[in-house]
């Protein structure tokens, strides 16, 4: 009987997903709250063999989204955007992960909110065994049906607070184009690397654009296909 208790018990610890560590360096805290907009971080430094990572850039003068070590960036150059591929690497804060292969689900939901997807995101991880109490890295590429995003663009010499922090911000918007999207999630880390509202922080890239933004809300009907992180 104690056998199979125990045989039981290892089997289910076998089943849990261990999934590769999550590093930040800064706060969202810091940056939210005391306007601290300074480098963090330079990503040249880091190891980009499968490096994932996503943050604003330094002096909060556009966002960062890293793909398998392509640093993919945008800013708000006068009115229009200015995206570019491995020219920026001074980060305000920075989220990160090395993950050198996926677990792919791909699935048919409807999702109307961005409070949505993260309940989709934490049920998906539980499904396929991780455990949620602790922090991983994600992937979803999906063609919405509306998404919205902003590029901040803060302007030196102004006091930042949290109600002003998108005041000067490139706000966007999109439908029907092919998107990637690059989350983090974590239980723990609220005013770290998520808001203090929610357990994930996001950004975007536009596939055919390549604009980078950090996600503010979405709309997605049909087959969209999620990315958990495996050791």
């Amino acid at each position: 009987m104690i056998k199979t208790i125990l045989a039981i018990l290892l089997s289910a610890a076998a089943c849990i997903v261990n999934p590769p560590e999550v590093k930040v360096s800064g706060a969202m805290k810091n940056v939210m709250m005391n306007g601290d907009s300074s480098a963090h971080l330079d990503i040249d430094t880091l190891n980009k063999t499968h490096l994932y990572g996503l943050g604003p850039v330094a002096g909060l003068k556009g966002e960062i989204m890293i793909l398998d070590g392509k640093v993919f960036s945008t800013a708000k150059d006068e009115k229009k955007l200015l995206n570019q591929q491995d020219m920026v690497s001074k980060a305000a804060l920075l989220v990160y992960s090395n993950v050198a292969k996926w677990k792919t689900v791909s699935i048919k939901v409807s999702v109307d909110s961005y409070a949505a997807l993260e309940k989709l995101v934490e049920t998906t991880a539980k499904e396929n065994g991780y455990d949620t109490e602790l922090a991983f890295a994600f992937k979803i590429e999906l063609t919405p049906k509306k998404i919205s995003y902003h590029v901040i663009d803060w302007k030196e010499g102004t006091v930042h607070t949290m109600e002003n922090h998108k005041q000067f911000a490139y706000e966007g918007q999109s439908s029907d184009a092919k998107t990637t999207l690059l989350g983090f999630y974590s239980t723990h880390h609220q005013s770290i690397f998520t808001h203090h509202t929610t357990y994930m922080h996001v950004h975007l890239l536009d596939e055919k654009t390549k604009t980078v933004g950090h996600l503010d809300e979405i709309k997605v009907n049909g087959q969209i296909t999620i990315y958990l992180p495996k050791k």
